[in-house]
């Protein structure tokens, strides 16, 4: 059992018999004492732990601790406000057992008694904490395994024809984590690195996009995963389209956009053959071009608006391919794609989403983190890589 992993099952304890038993006496005395065993040897090899309890997952240091999915502990002190767990260098065994001792007693009362405040001393605090220095040391998510990841669905759906259902949720898991670290949503989004990574890149930026349209019109969390796994999947028909397409820097000729359009449908072929369970992400794969007045590519085969969760992905698609620079397309801020998303309310996408995409864009811009650094320049004309 490795030491986070180990601390968390002591705390755990602790606050077990600490509800079972009175002050003193001596199974009390003694998980009081493993945990902060446990603490000790936490200590050498972290100096200031941090954990952030979500609602099936505990996040420590860069990703979620497997063995504690579903942690009756952090999901019981997550209900109760208590949300992270923070533990700085200088903690002393007897501040860490009054501290817990406090904590219990906090714990122990009635669920309408209880505030979300955080519960601290000098060195330990649990609570909602949302200082910029929290919000800054966080790195939300390990960019480059995701990638790797979302990298393989695109092979498997190149080679095989199909992508593992279970690795796609596998990822969107992690980037609903990475979202939820704080109390507050944040939207990380992955710059460009290098231009053959867009299709990578983007399905992930589109992925927490929806994701994060879903929080804001407060869906429950399997609707939001949902959503997020089929942003992830929408683009996966472009794996039949040549890169030297996807990348030209001009414009494309009538036969090569003739192949860029095929890709929904392409898509929705892969995901079909991928499991029974994926039906909204075959919906978005095959309707998120389509317009909300009928326009768009791929036409329908009888007179209806496209799917929900296609024009939502589409809103989250649009925006995250405007923002990103590419060798055909230059810089654009963001007020401008707002500009350009509104005025196509009604014609190119849902009235109701669109406004509500808009409120969120405007409202959690803070949020909207940007992760990883571009390591290619474009020209000032968007025509090419200098």
């Amino acid at each position: 059992m490795n030491r986070p992993v180990r601390f968390l099952n002591r705390l755990a304890n602790a606050f077990s018999m600490m509800a079972l038993y009175a002050e003193g006496h001596p199974v009390r005395e003694r998980v009081l004492e493993e945990a902060a065993d446990a603490l000790e040897e936490l200590l050498l090899e972290d100096p200031a732990p941090r954990f952030s309890l979500l609602d099936e997952d505990v996040v420590y240091q860069d990703g979620t601790l497997p063995e504690m999915r579903n942690w009756t502990l952090g999901r019981h002190l997550a209900r109760r406000g208590l949300q992270r767990i923070e533990i700085d260098r200088g903690v002393d065994r007897r501040e860490f057992q009054a501290f817990i001792d406090k904590a219990a007693h906090y714990l122990s009362r009635p669920p309408a008694a209880l505030q979300a405040v955080p519960i601290q001393s000098e060195h330990i605090r649990f609570g909602l904490l949302e200082t910029e220095e929290t919000e800054e040391r966080i790195t939300p998510f390990d960019i480059a395994a995701e990638s790797d990841k979302v990298d393989w669905l695109q092979e498997e759906a190149l080679m095989k024809g199909r992508v593992s259902a279970t690795l796609a949720r596998a990822v969107v898991q992690t980037l609903s984590t990475a979202m939820r670290y704080t109390r507050k949503v944040l939207v990380p989004l992955v710059s460009l690195k290098d231009v053959d990574q867009y299709s990578t890149i983007h399905s992930i930026n589109t992925s927490m996009l929806a994701m994060a349209l879903g929080e804001f019109l407060h869906l429950g969390s399997q609707q939001v995963r949902t959503i997020g796994e089929a942003a992830l999947l929408h683009d996966m028909g472009k794996v039949a389209v040549p890169l030297e397409i996807l990348n030209k820097p001009g414009k494309l000729t009538d036969e090569e956009w003739e192949i860029v359009r095929r890709h929904p449908q392409e898509g929705a072929r892969i995901l079909l053959r991928s499991g029974s369970d994926l039906e909204l992400s075959i919906i978005a794969a095959h309707e998120h071009h389509v317009r909300w007045d009928g326009g768009g590519y791929p036409t329908l085969h009888y007179d209806r608006r496209p799917h929900r969760i296609a024009q939502l992905v589409h809103l989250c698609d649009t925006y995250d391919a405007m923002r990103t620079r590419r060798p055909h397309q230059g810089p654009i801020t963001e007020e401008e794609i707002v500009r350009v998303i509104s005025a196509g309310s009604g014609t190119d996408s849902d009235p109701e989403l669109t406004a509500a995409f808009v409120r969120m864009i405007t409202a959690w811009s803070p949020r909207i983190l940007e992760v990883g650094e571009t390591e290619k320049k474009w020209d000032r004309e968007g025509s090419g890589i200098l």
